[in-house]
């Protein structure tokens, strides 16, 4: 019989076992290499608690993708073609090129991390290119489509639909709006503080009126901190997802993400004659060249601009051919 604890590198899942309470090899007893799954309970995931604050969609990144595979192996017997096969193995499931890179991305980040500490020589994946993403996916919704959005969430007696009003009425990311807290809500000078953003920086959402509206009409529950308080008692809300497929699906928008209501509202604001830089600061983009994304979105303001150039720079002619207009010849 096989030794069950002879080492692998096959990219086949380990026998299913309880999540809660996994049976890992601590060290392969030839190599003292760490297995993956106490290196990331060790190490990994103690380093990028205090450094990323987006740790948590790593965690889920490594228990869902990465430990199924490579957890009880030592990570000095990672093979850059195992890791090669695990990675087509994901697109082949479904995944969109964009999430295989994203976990290939954390597998990267766990890998440089175990160089730094000795664990490894060379990254299994240091010369492992990421999946290529033809064009930049851009949706935002058309005037009728918003104006139809917003009418069946008006509709709604749902937090979630009071929640995505905010999102098309300001522009936020989700996070901004779901985590937002009372004490961050400045009705007096129309905004909603976000004290640490994305860009690692405080920044202020711009409120409209009808934002405004939507705010103070959210009914307030004793002790509870949030604007749109989640099922668990102490948590916000914490996603949209199911609420809003079902709504897209009802409206025909089916292929329309919860993030394009804020382009949609970069889109309205440009078409309307707004400048870049404008959008910039009600988007909360640290880096002008992210908002010009929607610099295509300009020409028709551009075309008017560069024609009050040219009627400025065209033949002088008199108050009365200005005004006056020519006749058509017999």
């Amino acid at each position: 019989m096989a030794n069950p604890r002879s080492r692998t590198t096959s990219v086949t899942a380990a026998p299913s076992r309880s999540r809660t309470q996994p049976v890992v090899r601590k060290t392969d007893k030839r190599t003292g290499s760490p297995c993956c799954t106490v290196f990331v309970s060790t190490i990994y995931l103690p380093h990028i608690r205090l450094r990323k604050r987006s740790w948590e969609v790593d965690e889920l990144i490594l228990r869902q993708h990465i430990l199924p595979t490579f957890g009880n192996c030592p990570l000095a017997s990672i093979q850059r073609s195992a890791v090669e096969i695990w990675l087509h193995a994901l697109a082949r499931q479904g995944l969109a090129p964009a999430t295989c890179n994203r976990i290939l991305s954390v597998f990267k980040s766990l890998c440089t991390l175990a160089v730094s500490h000795d664990v490894l020589f060379l990254s299994p994946c240091a010369s492992i290119q990421p999946f290529r993403i033809l064009e930049l996916r851009e949706r935002h919704l058309t005037a009728d489509e918003a104006h139809r959005l917003m009418q069946a969430l008006n509709s709604s007696s749902r937090q979630e639909a009071r929640a995505l009003q905010l999102l098309l009425l300001t522009g936020a990311r989700k996070s901004e709006i779901l985590r937002a807290r009372w004490e961050y809500v400045r009705l007096e000078q129309r905004c909603l503080l976000i004290p640490l953003s994305k860009s690692n920086k405080p920044r202020h959402i711009t409120l409209s009126d009808e934002a405004v509206a939507i705010i103070r009409e959210l009914p307030r529950r004793p002790g509870c901190p949030w604007l749109f308080p989640g099922h668990a008692p102490g948590r916000p809300l914490s996603d949209l997802y199911l609420f809003w497929d079902q709504l897209r699906q009802e409206l025909g928008l089916n292929d329309v993400r919860i993030h394009d209501l804020r382009h949609t509202f970069a889109s309205i604001l440009v078409n309307a004659g707004h400048s870049l830089y404008e959008v910039q600061r009600l988007l909360g983009h640290s880096d002008p060249r992210t908002t010009m994304r929607y610099a295509h979105l300009e020409q028709n303001s551009l075309l008017m601009a560069a024609g009050t150039v040219g009627t400025f720079l065209s033949p002088a002619r008199t108050p009365a051919e200005k005004t006056t207009p020519v006749p058509d010849k017999a």
